[in-house]
This record gives structure tokens, C-alpha cells and sequence, in this order.
């Protein structure tokens, strides 16, 4: 652990009241400047008293200086800093002769040592991305004597944000969203003012690098003082994985057409491609920008069959040709990555190479397993190696991208061992939105600062930071929390659990899951009521929503698996009643969150988690299907050789997305039902269920009593049904109808007949659709010869069976 400035005793260097900052005026126009008003404001914040700043040092409190400067030079231990720093973007923090010195080797360097002190003394770096409160002492001590070196282990420091759409993004747009470009067009929220507070907030955790947010935006593009910004508060841009030569996908989405035949192919479109990436190096080859090399598929995809290693060594000796040209110099004096991301880290195994000076950025599995490492024998190429790690996910088998699902334990062991292999580059990891990822990216950053991290100090991290969250309140039993709910949910992501996740057979594993979070979810709800009110809107972003919501989320798939395993239709029925009151809580803890801090945070936790059944998110939230027993059952039984079923008397139906609904007086006899909503292909898991009684046993035929729809999908529609256990039957009733004329049409019904066996006794038939607009009337079992009727056989004898 860093040692800390802050003395507990009162016999140390004093600050308080009006403070005096003095800075070197180099200092003021260089990157800077933005820390130094920081620093002034957030000390006003603590003391209570408007800090000032100032270029001469007469009765100042406070040094702020790089090494370099005429300030810092004239400090009576300028040669003992001097000789200390020889690193980049190290930085000393030393209490001298009744002064506080933040001194940098370089400008960055010095922006660390304004935010280390800061940090030290109670200003968070999340405060303003978690309402972190700042805390107010009128007077601070400082130890003296005191001296702190520091300097990162890895070279370049930072987060990707990404699928950033809708939560981000509408956040985005409702505080940043008013301003207007020059055609006096609203602007793409991701503007210089979201990357003030991004970028601030990168800084403060020490890092220095950014991959800007692409799904909807262009960074270069959508607005000009993006790219001043980073350059003047001292932060290193680059283009994602996929995006080469610094330009942003959309900007080949929107404006393709204006290269050469428009397609992002190499071989057919060289010339348009070589001019577009040309114009993404003249744009940015003069500020700190890392161009990303070679390409992908078209919007992160694999590259065709065709496309092979000879193209793409091919793409990028011409990329590097291009950037030579722009800039005037050799390729290998403007960095540069090539990202083994997915197939292209196959091409690499097949023996592809790119010059020594390239960065190397090695990628884990999107799932925070490491793919590749260096070998002993390429560890000290000059390009050095990086790494491109998630904690948000948007692919098979289901994205990850509503709240944390990272323990910190596997960040640590993945990355130390990345770290001791000589990736030391480089350092990007995927944050999506940002928000409910506060926790793991602060531990990422701080491993990227100190690699070298110990399991010892790893296991004391979370603890030490929560207590600088919270302000030291009940920092053992919220810590607990937060290090509980993050190994619970690594074990799975929300978005891939459903109700058969966890057995209710063996071992009681899905009640002992539940249990687990139910009493986590007690204690945090305890520890809400016991927090301080400053506290506690922090207290709900960074523990008690994301621990409590996905306690919720596991009540209501238990409750899901209840409802489809049980027979007792009072059960069945309870545990439908509570899928749907989850469901509905989920939105109102949602709600809750969008309402902290007056609505600060509205859009941030709309992520969809509920309803996928594919890796892509659903549009919206899907309440689970559920199924609901009548309390008294209706059982047909066979009268004259015939059992006759009206489509209203089911006695279970499935609930969910698609539901069967009863057209009342729309049948020939009585009722007809069909499924809804009716632009919904439904499946077999959207049912209605039938009981029945056979006095009879043998060969049967089965007749289905259907509307007079047509094949307006030119495939048929399709119903199917199940007997007890039997085998399913799939018919597809008018999938050969031509246009021609038949008796149905004037009858106006379609009559649709198969053939199964049946023993004597009670049974239960399972009837689904697998195409919309699949109306049923009625359902007759006919034992022996059909005796026809215009209306078909009259609706049989209804048992009542009482409650089951």
C-alpha cells in the first residue's frame, strides 16, 4: 500500500483556510492546466475556503510543477528530484521546508501527482461518475518529512466504451445532447463535453489512453473539439480493434459511396480504401493518436473466405506506406497496433508477421481468458505487446452488458501473468457504458499503475476502496457485499440465465443459489437503512441495485422453474403470480435508479436482461413464459365413440410474449382462439392444454377444426400436437393449397385430420402453433368410423374434477 500524506496527529504541516497554489505558467499552457484548476476547486471543496493559484511562490502552500520548468528548478531540492525522476510520468509528492511539492517528470506525470494528493485526501475519482461526496475537513495535516516516487508499470493505460446504445447513449443525449454543430444540427452526444468528464475521470485513475464510443459515433468526425480536448488535457486517442488508420466506422458507414465502388473490400476497392484511410492519418498524424492497422469484416466481422494472410500483409504494408507519406517520416516513428483480435490471431499463428516496431495488442476470449501470450523468444520486440481485455461483451453465446459480472481475483491473475509474459505496452479494457462497472475498472486501472501487485494486496483492494467510496462507513460488511455480489454473478451473467440454469433435482443447487442471494440481498437492504444519507445514493449504485436487482432476477427464474415443474395447481398458479411480480420489480428498481441524484442518472441502467433467447439483446424486456392451472379442470369424455374438445376449454395455458386468446363467438359452435400478438411467429413453448377421458382404446383419428386461413406466407401454417408423452405431431394444413376451389370456403372451416393410438383412461393433449394465424374452433377424437356432421360431433360431457 502507498504510503499517505495525511497525518493522523496534529503536530505536522498544517493546510487550511485560503491555500496557495503556485504552478509554472509553462505549466498553464500545457496539458496541465485542466488538473491544476482541479486541484484548486476540489481543495476549496475539503477546506471549506477558495483555494488560489499563482505563478510566484511567496507564502505558498503548494508547488505544482514539472521537472522541466524555470519553478521547478528553483527549488532549493531540485537536484535531489532531479536525480530521483527517470521514468515517464513519474511523479514525487514531498513535503519540503513547510511546502507540499507535486513535481512530474513530465506533464502527465505532474497531472498524477496533483491526483494522487487529491485522492489522498478524501476526493474521489468517481465523484463525479458515482456522486462520490468529498470529504470536508477545515484543516488538513500533512507528514513531514514525507516523500512518494511513483511511476506506472505499463507504458499506455485505459478503457474502450462501447455498446454503448440505448443506456449510455440516451444519458448522453439528455446532459450533452443541446449542443449544435456548425449547420445548426443537434450534435452526437458523445461530444467534447461527455469526453471533459470521460477524460477527467481517466486521468484521475491514471491512466491515459481511450478507445472513444463507436456504435453510433465518430469521435474525429461528429465533433472537431473532441480530438482538441484529449490533446490539451493530455490523453493518448486511439480507434478500436476494427477500426483502422484513425477513422471510426461510421464514418465509412455514412459516407462510403464517396470511396471508389463504396465496398469495404481490399481487392476490388483499393484505391477508394487507401484514400479513405489517407484522409484518417492527415486528420490526427499531429496529435498523440495510436493508428490501428490492418481490417476486419465490414462492422467487426470476420473477413470472407477469400480474404487471407497475403491480403492483409498486403493492407497494411500499404497502410504504413500511407502514413510515412502523410507524416514525412519512417512508419515505425508513429505508433501503431495491429490487434490479434478473434480470426486474426489465427493468421498470426499461420506465421503472419508486421514490422518490430508495431504494437502487438494480444486479446482475451471476451470473456476475460487470456488467448495468447509472448513467447520468450519475441517478448523484447521493440513494438512491445499489449492487451485488449472485457468486462462488457456484445456476442455468443449471450452478451454481458447491464452490470458487473468480474471478479477482480480473475483480472489479477490473468493480467499479472500477461504482465509477467512482457505484455507492458499497452493496457484497454471494454467498459460498455461505463456505469455499474466503477469497481473492476478501478482495480484495472490500478493494476496497469502497479503490476507488480501482490496476491496479499489484491485481496486488501477492495476493502481499501470501498472504504474511500464510502467514507470509511461500514466498510467491512459493504465490502463483503460487493466482493459477495461479484462472485456470485461471475459464476453466470444475468443475461444468460433462464429458469433451467440451476437444478431443482440435485443437490437443492437452485434453492441454495436463491438462499445465497436472498441473504445478501437482507443485508444489503440492512445496511441501506444503516448508511448515511451522503452516502447512500453511492451506496446504491455501487452495491445494493446491482446486488438487489439480481437477487430479484433470481426469484423470479426460481419462481419460472416452480411454476413449470410443479403439478399443484395452487403452487403453479403462486409462483406465476410472482414471475410477473418480479418482472415488474425489476422495472421499478430500475425506475429507482434513474431517480438518484434528481435524475442524473436516467437511461444509465435501461440495458435490456430480460427476454434473450438468442446472444443478441432483445428490443425490449420479455417477461418470462408462464403457464397458469384452472383451479377446477375441465375434462372431456368420449360420448358415442367421439370426444369433442372446444378450443375454450383448455385448462392451462403458457404465458409470456406470445399468448393464446379467445375470439369469443368467431367459432362455428362456440369459441375460437389463436395466438397473440399475431406478427409473433409462436412455437411449441406457446401452448394451450386439453384434458380428456377414453372409454375406448385402440387406433383413433384426431380432427382439427380450423378458420379458413390461407397460406399467405407461401411455406403453410403449421399447428402441431402432443398427447401425454407421445409423439409430437406437425401438420401443416394448407401448405399445398394452390388458389383452388373446395367446400371449406363456403363451409368456412378447414377440417384437418391425423391418426395416433389411445389406451382407455384420463389424458392430457398439448396444442401449439408454430405459425401465426393458427385459429382453432375445436378439436374431436373419433374412435371408428366418422360419423359427419355439417357442424362437427356436439360438444361432449364435461367432467368437473374438482380442485387438483
Amino acid at each position: 500500500m502507498k504510503r499517505q500524506i495525511v497525518s493522523q496527529t496534529k503536530t505536522s504541516m498544517l493546510i487550511s483556510g485560503v491555500v496557495k497554489i503556485t504552478y509554472d505558467k509553462k505549466d498553464d499552457e500545457a496539458i496541465t492546466k485542466h488538473a491544476l484548476i482541479n486541484l484548486k476547486n476540489d481543495l476549496t471543496n475539503v477546506l471549506g475556503e477558495e483555494a488560489i493559484i499563482a505563478t510566484e511562490s511567496k507564502n505558498s502552500k503548494i508547488i505544482v510543477a514539472t521537472i522541466d520548468t524555470s519553478l521547478a528548478k528553483s527549488q532549493k531540492n531540485y537536484e535531489l528530484l532531479r536525480e530521483a525522476l527517470n521514468k515517464k510520468e513519474q511523479y514525487i509528492i514531498t513535503v519540503f521546508e513547510g511546502q507540499l511539492q507535486l513535481i512530474g517528470n513530465d506533464r502527465r506525470g505532474t497531472i498524477y501527482a496533483i491526483y494522487e494528493f487529491l485522492s489522498q485526501i478524501g476526493v474521489s475519482p468517481w465523484h463525479y461518475w458515482m456522486d462520490v461526496p468529498i470529504k470536508k475537513q477545515a484543516e488538513l495535516y500533512l507528514n513531514e518529512p514525507f516523500f512518494l516516487i511513483d511511476a506506472p508499470k505499463v507504458e499506455m493505460r485505459g478503457f474502450f466504451i462501447n455498446d454503448e446504445w440505448p443506456a449510455a447513449g440516451n444519458w448522453a443525449t439528455k446532459h450533452f445532447g443541446h449542443l449544435m454543430n456548425e449547420k445548426d444540427e443537434k450534435m452526437n452526444p458523445f461530444n467534447h463535453l461527455y469526453y471533459e468528464k470521460l477524460f477527467d475521470l481517466l486521468l484521475r485513475l491514471k491512466g491515459n489512453f481511450i478507445w472513444p464510443a463507436m456504435w453510433g459515433s465518430a469521435f474525429y468526425a461528429d465533433d472537431p473539439e473532441n480530438s482538441k480536448l484529449a490533446q490539451k488535457m493530455g490523453v493518448i486517442i486511439g480507434t478500436s480493434h476494427h477500426e483502422p488508420m484513425g477513422r471510426n466506422h461510421q464514418e465509412w458507414i455514412r459516407n462510403h459511396e464517396q470511396y471508389g465502388n463504396g465496398e469495404w473490400d481490399y481487392e476490388s476497392n483499393q484505391e477508394g480504401l487507401d484514400k479513405y484511410f489517407r484522409q484518417g492519418i492527415e486528420r490526427s498524424y499531429q496529435t498523440e493518436d495510436i493508428f490501428t492497422l490492418g481490417m476486419r469484416g465490414n462492422g467487426d466481422e470476420a473477413m470472407g473466405e477469400g480474404e487471407n494472410i497475403a491480403l492483409l500483409e498486403k493492407i497494411i504494408k500499404n497502410q504504413r506506406q500511407i502514413i510515412a507519406e502523410v507524416t514525412g517520416r519512417s512508419a515505425k516513428e508513429t505508433a501503431q497496433i495491429w490487434a490479434l483480435y478473434k480470426e486474426v490471431q489465427d493468421y498470426y499463428d499461420k506465421g503472419m508477421r508486421v514490422p518490430d516496431d508495431v504494437i502487438l495488442l494480444l486479446c482475451d476470449d471476451n470473456w476475460g481468458n487470456l488467448r495468447k501470450l509472448p513467447t520468450l523468444e519475441n517478448r523484447d520486440r521493440k513494438g512491445g505487446f499489449g492487451i485488449y481485455y472485457h468486462y462488457d461483451y456484445v456476442g455468443g453465446p449471450r452478451n454481458s452488458k447491464w452490470i458487473n459480472v468480474s471478479q477482480i481475483q480473475r483480472t489479477w491473475e490473468q493480467m499479472t501473468l500477461a504482465y509477467n509474459y512482457g505484455v507492458r505496452k499497452l493496457w484497454v479494457v471494454n467498459v460498455g457504458d461505463l456505469k455499474g462497472q466503477e469497481y473492476p475498472l478501478s482495480y484495472f486501472m490500478d493494476l496497469a499503475w502497479n503490476s507488480e501487485q501482490s496476491l496479499e494486496e489484491m485481496e486488501g483492494y477492495t476493502k481499501n476502496w470501498v472504504e474511500k467510496q464510502l467514507g470509511g462507513n461500514y466498510i467491512n460488511d459493504a465490502s463483503k457485499l460487493l466482493a459477495a455480489y461479484s462472485k456470485l454473478n461471475m459464476t453466470i451473467s444475468p443475461e444468460l440465465l433462464d429458469k433451467d440454469t440451476f437444478s431443482l433435482e440435485i443437490d437443492y443447487e437452485f434453492e441454495r443459489v436463491l438462499a445465497n442471494y436472498r441473504d445478501l440481498s437482507n443485508q444489503a437492504g440492512q445496511l441501506y437503512v444503516l448508511m448515511p444519507e451522503e452516502y447512500r445514493q453511492v451506496y446504491e449504485q455501487l452495491i445494493y441495485f446491482p446486488l438487489v436487482a439480481t437477487a430479484n432476477l433470481y426469484e423470479m427464474y426460481y419462481a419460472q422453474a416452480i411454476n413449470w415443474k410443479s403439478n399443484d395447481t395452487k403452487i403453479v398458479n403462486q409462483a406465476a403470480d410472482k414471475v410477473e411480480w418480479c418482472f415488474k420489480r425489476d422495472a421499478e428498481l430500475t425506475s429507482h435508479y434513474h431517480s438518484l441524484n434528481n435524475g442524473k442518472w436516467e437511461h444509465m441502467m435501461s440495458q435490456t436482461h430480460i427476454g434473450y433467447h438468442d446472444w443478441q439483446e432483445p428490443e425490449y424486456q420479455i417477461m418470462p413464459e408462464i403457464r397458469r392451472l384452472k383451479s377446477e379442470i375441465n375434462i372431456s369424455k368420449e360420448v358415442d365413440h367421439s370426444i369433442v374438445i372446444e378450443s375454450a376449454d383448455f385448462n392451462e395455458k403458457s404465458q409470456g410474449e406470445v399468448v393464446w386468446t379467445e375470439i369469443a363467438d368467431m367459432g362455428k359452435t362456440f369459441s375460437a382462439i389463436t395466438t397473440l400478438p399475431n406478427n409473433i411467429i409462436p412455437s411449441k413453448q406457446n401452448f394451450v392444454c386439453y384434458d380428456f377421458e377414453a372409454s375406448s382404446s385402440g387406433e383413433f383419428q384426431v380432427e382439427v377444426f380450423l378458420s379458413p386461413s390461407l397460406n399467405w406466407n407461401n411455406s403453410g401454417l403449421i399447428y402441431g400436437y402432443q398427447i401425454d408423452d407421445g409423439i409430437e405431431v406437425e401438420v401443416n394444413f394448407n401448405g399445398n393449397y394452390k388458389g383452388e376451389l373446395g367446400n371449406w370456403q363456403a363451409d368456412r372451416i378447414i377440417r384437418s385430420l391425423s391418426v395416433a393410438k389411445l389406451e382407455q383412461g384420463k389424458h392430457r393433449l398439448l396444442f401449439y402453433a408454430k405459425s401465426p394465424d393458427v385459429v382453432l374452433q375445436k378439436i374431436v377424437l373419433h374412435f371408428g368410423e366418422i360419423k359427419e356432421t355439417y357442424l362437427g360431433r356436439n360438444h361432449s360431457d364435461l367432467i368437473n374434477s374438482g380442485v387438483i
